[in-house]
């Protein structure tokens, strides 16, 4: 999807984002940092607003294998599972996404990047949900409690555990959280 300028840019803005803070994302630093003239940049987006946009993108691309992953699991509770551990491995993989990604104050202030940051939401939320509807139908999950409301408490989890990883400087390893993670959820939701 992208040139590969194009995601050297993506991915400079994303260390910079991640290291330094929004604020200091600039199209001066990030030719700089990539040791290319700023209307060079300006050859691959033609604005800050366009590398961000790009930004949530690549993050997309990115998680697309979690997401095909949920296709191969047998069961619904080993889909969420799979959900869950799939975006976790990508994350770990890719550290400057949590800081970047999962800081929706990165994207706040700009209608455009709001609307993106929010249809990606989305679309994991139905995705999820489908799945979980899915578990309900199969007697697999319980059904005392919404698909919606299941949706949002193993998304929110998710979320949870990056942000605590971001924030406590990597100090656990994320996929052996979220392994347990995976295990408890799956007590709370099972169909009795």
């Amino acid at each position: 999807m992208f040139s590969e300028r194009q995601q050297q840019i993506v991915e400079t803005a994303t260390k910079i984002i991640a290291n330094r803070g929004i604020q200091n994302l600039t199209i001066k630093n990030i030719a700089t940092e990539i040791g290319i003239s700023e209307p060079a940049l300006y050859r691959h987006f033609s604005n800050k607003l366009e590398i961000l946009k790009a930004v949530i993108t690549n993050f997309q691309n990115k998680m697309k294998p979690a997401l095909e992953k949920l296709n191969k699991s047998i069961n619904s509770l080993n889909k969420i599972e799979s959900f869950i551990l799939e975006h976790l491995r990508i994350i770990s993989q890719n550290p400057d996404f949590a800081k970047v990604i999962f800081s929706e104050a990165n994207f706040q202030n700009e209608d455009e990047l709001i609307l993106k940051m929010n249809n990606m939401m989305n679309q994991s939320h139905k995705i999820l949900e489908t799945v979980v509807q899915s578990g309900q139908n199969n007697n697999e999950i319980r059904t005392d409690v919404s698909s919606l409301s299941i949706a949002r408490m193993i998304i929110g989890s998710l979320r949870f555990l990056v942000t605590q990883w971001s924030m406590s400087g990597m100090i656990f390893n994320l996929e052996t959280e979220g392994k347990q993670l995976c295990d408890d959820m799956k007590k709370l939701i099972v169909a009795k």
